[in-house]
């Protein structure tokens, strides 16, 4: 088919075009959502790496220098407190006394194990346990040494450690600081025993959970997490702040942790668009096929109508798309083509035909009036019966070629329509003095009804001749019994007359021949009854349809324009559009 190639030669269809557009749409919106979803993600993390964990190492550092602010001077104010050098030279006087009730009070804070002396070698003199105080040096002093432990030294205090968590036992960190030199050349030194948990704990509220891990790295390069134990560092290491020479604060970056829940939206993104790509695809391709059926079907039928097929029709269906439009179109088109041929073709047949009638009508005319005259003169004077009768039936044979003459003139040289304003009643009136006789004649019964107050625009003499011709066909197609009527009604700017009987009916395949001239079904007759019928009626502005089925009866419908009250004869319009009936459409 001519269709399927029109669809193959097309480099591209427009169901395609769109499917690229839509696809390259949904690529372009996929590929600018990654390009915001990644610059997002690099902005989080940014912040959380930014400004705000700055923000966050420099109040945790705060917190640390504050705490060991607040044991410096609790250890530089036990170092120059008058009675200790009395606590460790004279344990039995009442200023050791008083020493010793001052170091009980200070060991019992819960961020120390107790209060540390020392001889000038680093050894162990004596010691104050608090309530948190478990382990070496407390139980048992085996084991128990300072030496090799990393040392670094702030605001004249030493600082000695850490000592890591091992073997059940707690971390911790040592401040010292020598005794004030009271002149008897003392060299011992006291110190503050210090939970190393007490200084990491400060770390936990700098972080993020699962994001940023706040760490205390030492002088001995040991990283330590918020509970005081070694930690194993498995992110991006940001340096801090300094609290101690050798002791900063550093933070552990996971930015996987942000990133991870990041990524598998993305990816549930990327599949998504894959499948709405995919989704895409298999509706347009369903359409594309649909469509390229439809327009091939579109694409038959103007071949069709191209080749001169004008009966083809194209399938409405009930969709209510584009596509159904135009075939809607293409239909209205098509019937529209062909009522104008039909009307091209009739309009030219009838000018041949009206020019061949009207010369036959004039050559025939004057010879039939003398043989009428010259019958008439020879039946006056025979005497013979016989003779007499056959004169009759001759001049009745020539009365009826001069009817067939005059119906030629009718037809060949219609008479222009008077336009006035006319009553239906009067129609009615002068059409039942002709037809009742006839009717009543061939037993068949006539009648008239509707409005018969109504007025019309028209020609009466012309439109008394239709009904005369319309009323005698239907009388002559009835049988014995049968019934034929007048009917007038009002319908809109139109008033109907129909002219119905419930004779033998018309074929369905010569509804379309009926008027055509010379186009008869009886016996008797011209043929150009139904033909003048049409061309007077198309004169008086009207129009007329044909409904009929075999052994059912015929309806013939006329529609002229209604008369308006008050309005002059020229403001009637000079062309209506014809009615597309003698059920051309059938």
């Amino acid at each position: 088919m001519s269709g399927f190639h029109w669809s193959r030669n097309q480099r591209m269809s427009l169901v395609g075009r769109y499917t690229l557009l839509s696809v390259g749409v949904v690529i372009c919106a996929l590929v600018a959502l990654s390009f915001f979803y990644q610059r997002f993600s690099n902005e989080l993390i940014d912040r959380l790496t930014g400004e705000r964990l700055s923000a966050q190492v420099a109040a945790t550092s705060n917190k640390l220098s504050a705490f060991l602010d607040a044991r410096i001077y609790q250890l530089v104010t036990l170092s120059n407190h008058p009675a200790l050098p009395a606590f460790i030279d004279a344990p039995n006087s009442p200023q050791a006394e008083e020493a010793l009730a001052l170091l009980r009070v200070e060991a019992d804070s819960p961020d120390l194990y107790g209060v540390l002396f020392f001889d000038w070698n680093d050894n162990l003199d004596r010691l104050v346990a608090g309530q948190a105080a478990s382990g070496p040096p407390y139980w048992s002093k085996t084991g128990w040494d300072i030496r090799g432990l990393p040392r670094v030294e702030h605001e004249g205090i030493e600082f000695i450690g850490p000592q890591l968590p091992e073997n059940g036992n707690s971390g911790w960190i040592l401040m010292r600081q020598h005794i004030r030199d009271n002149g008897l050349g003392q060299n011992t030194s006291v110190a503050l025993h210090m939970r190393l948990a007490s200084l990491t704990e400060l770390l936990v509220s700098a972080g993020v959970a699962g994001v940023i891990e706040p760490l205390l790295r030492t002088p001995g390069g040991v990283v330590l997490d918020p509970t005081g134990r070694p930690a194993e560092v498995t992110g991006e290491l940001i340096e801090g702040p300094s609290i101690l020479p050798g002791w900063n604060i550093v933070m552990s970056v996971h930015p996987g942790t942000i990133l991870q829940p990041i990524d598998q939206t993305r990816f549930w993104l990327y599949v998504t668009a894959t499948l709405i790509i995919l989704v895409i695809l298999a509706i347009f391709f369903a359409l594309s096929r649909s469509l390229r059926r439809r327009v091939d079907t579109l694409v038959q039928g103007a071949h069709s109508i191209a080749s001169g097929d004008l009966y083809y029709r194209l399938p409405e269906g009930r969709r209510r798309d584009e596509i159904s439009t135009v075939a809607k179109a293409f239909n209205t088109m098509a019937w529209q083509l062909k009522d104008l041929i039909d009307r091209t073709v009739r309009a030219e047949k009838l000018a041949v035909l009206g020019q061949f009638a009207t010369g036959v009508a004039h050559e025939v005319r004057n010879p039939l009036a003398t043989m009428k005259t010259t019958v008439q003169a020879l039946t006056r004077k025979e005497q013979d019966g016989e003779r007499k009768v056959l004169l009759d039936d001759m001049g009745h044979q020539i009365d009826r070629l001069s009817r067939v003459v005059n119906d030629l003139l009718a037809y060949g040289r219609p008479g222009e329509a008077n336009l006035q304003n006319a009553e239906v009643r009067e129609l009615f009136r002068q059409s039942s003095r002709v037809l009742e006789p006839i009717a009543k004649e061939a037993n068949v019964r006539f009648y008239t009804s509707g409005d018969s107050g109504l007025k019309l625009h028209i020609d009466p003499d012309q439109v008394l001749q239709v009904l005369l011709n319309l009323g005698i066909n239907a009388i002559q197609a009835c049988k014995v019994g049968g019934t034929v009527g007048l009917r007038a009604e009002q319908n809109e700017e139109w008033v109907e007359i129909r002219v119905t009987d419930d004779g033998a009916g018309i074929p369905k395949q010569h509804l379309l021949d009926v008027v055509q001239p010379f186009f008869t079904m009886k016996s008797k007759g011209t043929g150009l009854g139904l033909t003048i019928s049409q061309q007077l009626v198309e004169a008086n502005q009207g129009t007329i349809h044909i409904e009929s089925a075999p052994q059912e009866g015929t309806t013939i419908t006329l529609k002229f324009l209604a008369a308006k009250v008050g309005t002059s004869e020229e403001e009637y319009p000079e062309n209506v559009p014809e009615d597309q009936n003698t059920d051309r459409r059938r």
